[in-house]
């Protein structure tokens, strides 16, 4: 049996704590995905133009990891909205106007770039510093890392 260690009063495995000090930061790894749907460089992308860039890769990636527990009703079209609402061209900074094929191109890019990785985003998001935030645990294992 794996030997297990307290983080923040939750067990987690030596298995866990290996893939944790392999793994890349979340907030990187996600950036990356999402420039692949802008249209144009980060640079030129407007703040809500990057934030519905940064919405579909975590959509794309919790779909990736679990399928049956992802956004699958499109619960994240409600998010687009509210940012349409403040910049009505925001979607037109994406390479497409299909969101669901973004976000398939996003999952198939996740599993060919990281398919052992099992960290499941919970909040995704630009700071006030405009800087990437992303809370994620792994796949069956409570918390917030």
């Amino acid at each position: 049996m794996a030997a297990l260690r307290r983080k923040n009063g939750f067990a987690e495995t030596a298995a866990i704590r290996h893939n944790r000090c392999s793994m890349q930061k979340m907030s990187k790894v996600i950036l990356g995905l999402a420039e692949r749907v802008l249209a144009q460089p980060p640079e030129k992308t407007s703040s809500e133009g990057a934030a519905a860039a940064l919405l579909l890769a975590h959509v794309a990636w919790n779909r990736a990891v679990d399928p049956l527990g992802g956004d699958q009703i499109g619960y994240y079209r409600k998010v687009l909205c509210a940012l349409e609402q403040e910049n009505p061209k925001c979607r037109r900074e994406l390479k497409s106007m299909d969101c669901e094929a973004l976000i398939q191109e996003l999952m198939n890019l996740k599993l060919a770039l990281h398919p052992a990785d099992d960290r499941i985003i919970r909040l995704c998001g630009i700071t006030e510093r405009k800087t990437v935030r992303v809370e994620w645990y792994h796949r069956g294992v409570e918390g917030v890392n």
